[in-house]
Parts: C-alpha cells; sequence; structure tokens
C-alpha cells in the first residue's frame, strides 16, 4: 500500500515549520497520520532518499523519527522491504508497563494488590456480560493448564494460566477496558510464574480455577467476586507466595526471563 497524495502534500512543510527539533517535528506528523488512518497498517512508506525530500529533512533527522516510531511500534524497519506502518498491537504497551513497574521500585505484594483490585472489577463484569463462547474459551485453557500440569511442562502450565485470566478480561466485552488492561497478561504471567516453584506441580491451585469458571458460568457477579477473592487469600497461605511478596517487582522480572 502506497502513501496517498493527501499525506505527501502534508509533509512538504514540516521542515519549514518553526520550533523543536525536526526530528520531533517529523515524528509528531507521522505518528499522527499512523494514529488517525492517513497512513493505515501495512503502507509502505517511500525509500529513505525519497522521503527525506518530501519532508525537507536529512536522513540524519528521518532517521531518529523513524526510530522513535519503532520504539512506540508505530512502524516495522524490514531488511530489504522499507519502512512499514505496523499492524496494531499491544506489545510495546505491554513492555512499557512491565518496565516501568520494574524502574519503580515497588514490590510484588504492590503489584498484587493492584491485580486483586482490577480482577475482582472485572470478573463481576465477565459474570454479568460473558456468554457461552466465553467460558468454552475459559474451559480450554484450564484443560491446557490441567494437561501441562499433567505432563509437568512447566512453560505451557505458565502460558495456560495466563490465557485463562485474559480469558476473563475479554469475557466483560468491554474492548477499551480490554485493550487498556492486556498488560495485565504479562504482569500476571510474571507474578504466577515466580510463586509456582518449577517443577512442583502442586503448587497450582486448579480448585480456585474451577470454582471461577463455575461461578461465572452461574452469571453471578457476587459469587464470581467471591471465588477470585478467594484464589488469591489461598496464594496468600503458602509459604513460597508469602516470601514473593516483599521482594522487588524488578527482581521477579528478572527471575522469569
Amino acid at each position: 500500500m502506497a502513501v496517498s497524495a493527501a499525506v505527501l502534500g502534508d509533509w512538504s512543510g514540516i521542515s519549514s515549520e518553526v520550533g523543536g527539533l525536526k526530528s520531533d517535528r517529523v515524528r509528531a506528523v507521522l505518528e499522527k497520520q499512523i494514529l488517525n488512518g492517513e497512513l493505515p497498517p501495512g503502507t509502505l512508506l517511500p525509500r529513505e532518499p525519497v522521503l527525506c525530500e518530501a519532508l525537507g529533512v536529512s536522513r540524519t533527522v528521518l532517521r531518529d523519527a523513524v526510530r522513535a516510531l519503532v520504539a512506540r511500534g508505530l512502524l516495522t524497519v524490514r531488511q530489504g522491504s522499507g519502512t512499514i506502518v505496523a499492524e496494531p498491537s499491544d506489545e510495546a504497551f505491554a513492555t512499557a508497563t512491565v518496565a516501568l513497574l520494574a524502574r519503580s521500585g515497588l514490590t510484588v505484594g504492590d503489584v498484587m494488590d493492584a491485580r486483586v483490585t482490577l480482577e475482582t472489577m472485572f470478573v463481576r463484569l465477565a459474570a454479568v456480560h460473558g456468554d457461552e463462547d466465553d467460558w468454552d474459551a475459559l474451559s480450554s485453557s484450564e484443560r491446557a493448564l490441567i494437561d501441562a500440569i499433567g505432563k509437568g511442562d512447566d512453560d505451557a502450565a505458565h502460558a495456560a494460566h495466563g490465557a485463562f485470566h485474559a480469558a476473563i478480561l475479554r469475557a466483560t466485552h468491554q474492548p477499551a477496558l480490554d485493550l487498556m488492561l492486556k498488560p495485565m497478561g504479562q504482569i500476571a504471567l510474571l507474578t504466577g510464574s515466580t510463586s509456582v516453584r518449577r517443577g512442583s506441580m502442586e503448587d497450582w491451585d486448579l480448585e480456585a480455577h474451577r470454582a471461577i469458571l463455575d461461578a461465572l458460568r452461574s452469571g453471578d457477579p457476587d459469587a464470581s467476586e467471591q471465588a477470585m477473592r478467594k484464589h488469591f487469600d489461598d496464594l496468600g497461605g503458602k509459604a513460597v507466595y508469602r516470601e514473593l511478596l516483599d521482594r522487588r517487582f524488578a527482581e521477579a522480572y528478572f527471575d522469569v526471563r
């Protein structure tokens, strides 16, 4: 997909604008055009010499702007193909959120308190708005978790556990909430991974997940919240979990890298 004539026209005046670094001005214009859909996903930007001429900036200025947009997950640079507008992805957002928590000095306990607050809230929404397709997805994740535990496959178990909690969020049927809380998936995986000893399948609380699913299927928000709270309360009864709470989130993050 090529750049439209209208977008090309908008580029022509960037270099003559007053104020700020040129690279910042280029980044801001391209970012706006990507976010408002003028440069839709899959658009191939002109080759570097052509793009520099169209924008009226040097290669150094352009490369600085492109690097910033790649870091934000808005552009992708492919060797041999060029610079392409990236498909929407929450990866950059999730990575930035996890990095912010890791650098904040917060403990795992601080992060878990936030998880409890959020998950007990959206499990209630899921109980009201979820449907059979959602419960089937949760059931599938639960079966995958049980199967992974039976095989002693830690990585598959953690992936299935993360999928279970992510499916509850999707069951709220609030797309904006789902997007904004997507990083919760990585956070749940990190905190969950460090609270379960590798190779110790008995650390998994399968009954709690079954109770949450049953409560959600019943459509009872109070029962669903109670089941979720019990899940977190039961974690608090495990020594390996209690020892984790006072550790900095950054330490837990690097333990599972």
